[in-house]
């Protein structure tokens, strides 16, 4: 049995998924050893979920190379792999490129999570069965929103739980063209006024926006952050981690700090390791989380999705893909984020039948 922490939700789950006693170490086609490591318990796999076999959990540390190595890695040591699942925004487009080096796309079904251009391509050219999309836009839109009204005296009605959840979308073959044509309203400057007919008068107030890597998923915030600043007249800087690091996070901080912003976003990319340094900017300025939590330390709230219910949609598009069952491998970044262990515990999760946690139930 795993135990995984659910941070943001105060929670310890325990999965269920029986465990095999093979290793879960892969030998890359360069020799080198690739770890299926999932949040505490790197040990726990392949692990049987009811009729699936989650083979393992390969990380890249956002090296687009690494995540298309580790797709054709799992063909080769797996032959019998019926779906691939990338957890992050890159993955899904890595592992359709790896797809292809090993001439194997419409033979292993492929589901993924965000929109990136390729994903949403493969959705209709029916490589990719579906994803699972985050609202990046409302992201940014409502972080400069309410960071401009907490700086400006307003209040934020926040839950009891900490979390201001905004609902994921299950996008297939059905509905990709609908998204589709709303993703290219927000690129075009045309994205929805989401505050109604809310009034702030956000002049000389300045707020910052820090994301966890350089994606086209940080696109779309990016345009949500400016729709908002438009809307309220403040200022906002988007800044974005070249190299997706928590050092570069945390010079974003001290800056901002020096800088005297009326208030921060973050995306923490290690929140184990990063509570230190989002405390000292909570000394000075509000703080939040926008799509990963940092659950111990004193920021103000979290804003996102639940990526457990997120994980849970993903596990339920696995099963309409391979229904029949079968070995599944999960890909992502970084294991260390809190979103890639919700997601991955969700997919788990939903795989073998466990219900959802009372807390969550009804979101």
């Amino acid at each position: 049995m795993a135990r995984y922490w659910l941070g943001c939700l105060g929670l310890i789950l325990v999965i269920g998924c029986s465990k095999s006693d093979s290793s879960s170490t892969v030998k890359t086609q360069s020799g080198s050893d690739v770890v299926a490591d999932a949040s505490a318990d790197a040990t726990g796999f392949p692990r049987q979920c009811g009729d699936y076999t989650v083979l393992g959990i390969l990380t890249d540390n956002q090296d687009n190379s690494k995540a298309k190595e580790n797709a054709e890695t799992t063909l080769l040591r797996y032959p019998n792999v019926a779906c691939l699942v990338g957890l992050w925004s890159q993955n899904t487009p890595m592992i359709l490129a790896g797809l292809r080096s090993s001439d194997a796309i419409g033979k292993v079904a492929v589901v993924g999570f965000d929109e990136h251009p390729d994903t949403l391509a493969g959705i209709r050219d029916q490589s990719v069965y579906g994803t699972i999309v985050q609202q990046p836009y409302a992201f940014g839109y409502r972080s400069v929103q309410w960071l401009t009204t907490m700086a400006k005296g307003g209040e934020v009605e926040v839950p009891e739980s900490g979390m201001i959840i905004i609902p994921h979308r299950s996008i297939t073959g059905a509905n990709v063209n609908e998204f589709a044509a709303d993703i290219d309203a927000i690129k075009s400057g045309k994205g929805p006024i989401l505050s109604g007919e809310q009034q702030i008068d956000g002049s000389g107030v300045r707020v910052a926006y820090i994301t966890n890597s350089l994606d086209p998923f940080w696109t779309l915030a990016d345009a949500g952050c400016k729709r908002a600043a438009e809307q309220f007249g403040c200022e906002v800087d988007v800044q974005m981690p070249s190299s997706g690091s928590i050092e570069e996070q945390k010079r974003f901080l001290e800056s901002n700090v020096a800088a005297k912003v009326d208030g921060i976003a973050i995306s923490p990319i290690d929140p184990e390791n990063q509570v230190a340094m989002i405390n000292d900017a909570c000394k000075v300025t509000t703080v939040i989380c926008q799509d990963s939590d940092a659950p111990a330390s004193r920021r103000k709230f979290y804003l996102g999705t639940s990526n457990y219910l997120a994980g849970r949609a993903a596990g339920k598009l696995i099963q309409e893909a391979i229904p029949e069952g079968g070995e599944v491998m999960l890909f992502v970044g970084k294991m260390e984020v809190l979103n890639a262990q919700e997601r991955s515990q969700g997919i788990m999760d939903e795989l073998a039948g466990k219900p959802i946690p009372a807390i969550l139930q009804g979101n």
